[in-house]
């Protein structure tokens, strides 16, 4: 085997180490405060109808009250009725000050300490504001009564219903639609009576949303966090930063944003598309990105309406609503991503169907992929034999002997001779660089693949992640502070595939 070839194989063996070195270390923890920070809150166990006390006045005179809110200042004040609601798919927790969520939880999933999933807590904000005349009222700010609430588990689907009413011709009415067939709920705030008193055809969503803590490690889920939003047919993301806030103001037509975890999203889509959306992402420090999102949501004959989307970011559900959500996953760039949508994920998809073992399916995956590329590895080890026969010829050690001390003519005379003979030195490498988009491919697809979360094989406890077998607690330049026996096993199966290639050479 010529020097070229040794050099372009270490180089191609170099690339692959380098590249699964570069993904751990986007996903490893530094060692320090990731273990020791907070757990998910737990949800809370809040009796149906069971109450909380009442917010403090806001005001102490009534009168500065009502200056302050003008007809709405009897709403101001009451008692926060909390009431549970069990659907297949999650747990909701609602309360009637501003009629608001107040807890989400998800039915089939726990998190790395075996706790439930708890995708939206009391620390999270979701609020809508309107002005009437010169006063501009907040949600969260008023007492609603429930109307209608589901009396049992929701199995099909149902409604929560709640009402500030001045009269019965007169009132504001939100509407959760619970499905007990799907992770996503319809929002509906309408105004009744009043819609002529409203100084702008358009209410504004406030919502203020801290990532939760699904996973194990912090710092390996930050680099999955994002605001991602679809204006027109593009989705494109606002990435948080660790010491700075950045903030996006976007005009048009905003179909919808969500703020993404590594494996789960809080998603909202207008009925109407969002006429004017101000995002903020807050500056995460040692903890998960926080967000803030100014949803301007136009009134349709009093009425406006959402979908809102509390689930996992599994690439076939998120396709099925046909909105573009399934665009949040981080596939690779370009045609990196096609290759992932077009073949990888497919493929995944079927080998699932028939196979309960996530880490069969990789290993058979991976496999086919070789099998594919074998007829163009074939033609590589011709190239490389007949390179190898052609170099002993007479006329190319005469070309050597006449310009070894010319080197760029005897790379000039050497390819003219190479073609004279129908050889292309550099046709053995297309297999080598076919194979790197779809390694690229594979390694943006498994870090972002749902269906590995917390799924075993072998010494491996999630496939998701990495698989540290020996950790020594402090960080080794270079190597970090772990060692992963599957990185470890991938540089030296790929260099004793060098190896033994080189002796089966002629």
């Amino acid at each position: 085997m010529q020097r070229q070839t040794w050099i372009g194989l270490f180089l191609l063996t170099l690339l692959m180490f380098l590249w699964t070195f570069w993904m751990a270390r986007t996903s490893v923890p530094s060692g320090v405060g990731a273990d020791t920070l907070a757990t998910p809150a737990q949800p809370k166990q809040a009796a149906p109808l069971s109450t909380t006390p009442a917010l403090p006045d806001r005001s102490a005179d009534s009168s500065a009250r009502a200056a302050r809110y003008g007809a709405y200042a009897p709403f101001t004040e009451g008692k926060d009725s909390l009431f549970v609601v069990q659907t297949p798919y999650a747990r909701w927790v609602f309360g009637t000050r501003g009629a608001r969520v107040v807890e989400y939880t998800l039915s089939h999933f726990r998190t790395a300490e075996g706790q439930p999933v708890v995708l939206w807590d009391s620390t999270q904000v979701q609020r809508f504001l309107f002005a009437e005349g010169r006063t501009i009222l907040a949600s969260d700010e008023l007492y609603f009564t429930l109307l209608h609430a589901p009396k049992g588990p929701v199995q099909q689907s149902d409604s929560v219903v709640f009402r500030l009413a001045f009269s019965p011709d007169t009132f504001i009415q939100v509407v959760y639609r619970l499905s007990g067939l799907d992770y996503r709920v319809g929002w509906e705030v309408r105004f009744v009576g009043l819609a002529g008193r409203l100084r702008n055809p358009y209410l504004l969503h406030s919502v203020q949303y801290t990532t939760p803590r699904t996973e194990a490690s912090v710092e390996l889920m930050r680099p999955h966090c994002a605001f991602y939003y679809r204006q027109g047919e593009e989705v494109a993301s606002l990435t948080p930063e660790e010491d700075e806030p950045i903030q996006q103001a976007l005009q048009g037509r905003i179909r919808w944003v969500s703020a993404k975890g590594q494996f789960f999203c809080a998603l909202f889509q207008g009925e109407e598309a969002f006429s004017d959306v101000v995002l903020r992402a807050l500056p995460y420090g040692d903890g998960l990105p926080a967000y803030q999102a100014e949803l301007q949501l136009p009134l349709v004959d009093g009425k406006a309406q959402e979908t809102w989307y509390f689930g996992p970011t599994r690439y076939a559900l998120l396709r099925r609503y046909g909105e573009g959500y399934e665009k949040q996953l981080n596939l690779g760039w370009s045609f990196i991503r096609y290759i992932n949508t077009a073949f990888i994920i497919p493929v995944f998809g079927f080998l699932e169907k028939f196979i309960p073992s996530y880490g069969v399916i990789i290993t058979i995956l991976a496999l086919l992929v070789k099998i594919i590329l074998s007829p163009l590895t074939w033609r590589s080890y011709l190239v490389g034999v007949r390179m190898q026969v052609i170099q002993e010829l007479p006329e190319v050690k005469a070309l050597e002997e006449k310009y070894k001390d010319q080197p760029d003519k005897l790379m000039i005379e050497r390819s003219l001779l190479f073609q004279q003979l129908g050889v292309n030195p550099l046709s053995g490498c297309v297999p080598l660089l076919l194979q790197i988009p779809i390694f690229f491919a594979m390694t943006s697809f498994f870090p972002n693949a749902f269906e590995l979360r917390q799924q075993g094989f072998l010494w491996a406890s999630d496939l998701s992640s990495y698989d540290a077998v020996l950790k020594w607690g402090f960080r080794i330049p270079v190597l970090g502070d772990h060692l992963s026996l599957f990185a470890l096993l991938t540089a030296l199966s790929t260099l004793a595939y060098t190896y033994f290639t080189q002796r089966s050479q002629p």
